[in-house]
């Protein structure tokens, strides 16, 4: 389960068309939003296709750097849902087959397949996607020219592109195919976030904080297996995980990629960096042996101006980082210990006068901007970006 924060939908809908353009890139965005962060350097993107007769026939996201973009997914799934329809099983198997190939192999693939087989099945289809379909032939071919030989009705386009990728929007709009654009732009330019970051600055840091309903995030194992999944798929693409000093030492934690899923490496081992005012032997930990790792005694020696970070810890180190931080996740789990309750302290009537006028003041409260929110497994997600 996925859903955007929008308090504005039903004002912003203009029209029925309007109104299921934008229900539909929704729809394509928070697809998207389950594998943030895992297609980096690439942009997370969504898309949908839907057909007037039959509804949505398939959803698709770029799920890794080199795979397949969102809109081959999509078209996959869709042919998918139309084949079993017409019980054509031979032609299932033989899409479905190609998902063996190396990740490398499979967007040509893929490709190649859908245009000598699909070409027609989607004449009264709309395509969303949330950014618009490359233009270009990197790692994968364009997918402004699939889109053109599969020759759908229409395109809705959530967020142009504006690096060498961008003109696909023309492209189709210049072979007969009708173009919108800017469709939930707001929502698509929050997904883009990450890459955005990542490609203007340099770098991308996510601090992720797992804890029970009560704000502990100390008691042991919190995350469902789900959310677990999901950091280690994270890690595996990320070049670097910080985690504090006393996090390093009291819980001796493997900061590795053990429980990715495929296509995700489970045998990536990030570089470990550690923030301490204290010095010590970082192999205390056993179990981080023959790991490339740095022991750091303030933030400004730590590798936050570079690649993908992953910052894990609790409440101290996300303060003293917080000028740092480019997006938080918060992985919620609907549970509390009795034992771990906060102890209740009273407050008196001057100590409650002082504290709300701090809190009036700008600068007294490290401020967040929900981004997205979703459900993994029993754990509530929450995105939250730096204010």
């Amino acid at each position: 389960m996925s859903f955007l924060v929008d308090e504005n939908f039903e004002s912003s809908a203009k029209s029925p068309q309007e109104a299921l353009d934008s229900l539909l890139m929704k729809s394509a965005i928070a697809h998207a939003w389950e594998f943030q962060t895992l297609c980096l350097p690439n942009p997370s993107v969504g898309a949908l296709l839907y057909s007037p007769q039959y509804g949505i026939l398939g959803v698709g996201a770029h799920k890794r750097a080199g795979g397949a973009h969102a809109e081959v997914h999509a078209f996959a799934n869709a042919a998918r849902t139309l084949w079993k329809m017409q019980g054509k099983n031979d032609k299932i198997r033989a899409l479905d087959s190609l998902f063996s190939l190396l990740l490398s192999e499979q967007s040509h693939a893929l490709h190649e397949f859908l245009k000598a087989n699909a070409r027609g099945l989607f004449a009264q289809c709309t395509l969303y996607v949330s950014l618009e379909p490359c233009n270009h032939f990197g790692k994968t071919p364009p997918c402004a020219q699939l889109i053109e030989s599969l020759q759908v009705k229409r395109v809705v386009i959530a967020h142009l592109e504006s690096t060498f990728a961008q003109g696909g929007a023309q492209r189709l709009q210049e072979c007969g195919i009708e173009v919108a654009s800017g469709v939930c732009e707001k929502e698509a330019h929050a997904l883009l976030l990450p890459f955005l970051r990542l490609s203007q600055n340099g770098a991308f840091r996510l601090f992720k904080l797992a804890m029970r309903l009560n704000g502990d995030y100390k008691s042991g194992q919190i995350s469902s297996q789900s959310a677990r999944i999901f950091t280690h798929n994270q890690r595996s693409v990320c070049e670097r995980i910080i985690v504090s000093g006393k996090t390093f030492l009291h819980d001796l934690p493997r900061l590795d990629c053990r429980f990715a899923s495929a296509p995700f490496d489970k045998t990536h081992l990030p570089k470990i960096e550690i923030l301490t005012r204290k010095s010590f032997d970082p192999l205390q930990n056993k179990n981080i042996k023959g790991r490339d790792v740095r022991v750091c005694e303030n933030a400004e020696e730590l590798s936050l101006a570079k690649g993908f970070s992953i910052i894990e810890g609790g409440f101290p180190l996300m303060e003293g980082l917080k000028n740092h931080i480019d997006m938080l996740l918060i992985h919620l789990a609907p549970n509390f210990l009795a034992n771990f309750l906060p102890q209740a302290r009273a407050v008196d009537f001057a100590e409650s006068a002082i504290l709300d006028s701090a809190l009036s003041q700008n600068d007294a409260l490290t401020r967040f901007s929900f981004a997205f929110t979703q459900q993994k497994g029993e754990d509530l997600s929450l995105w939250l970006t730096n204010s």
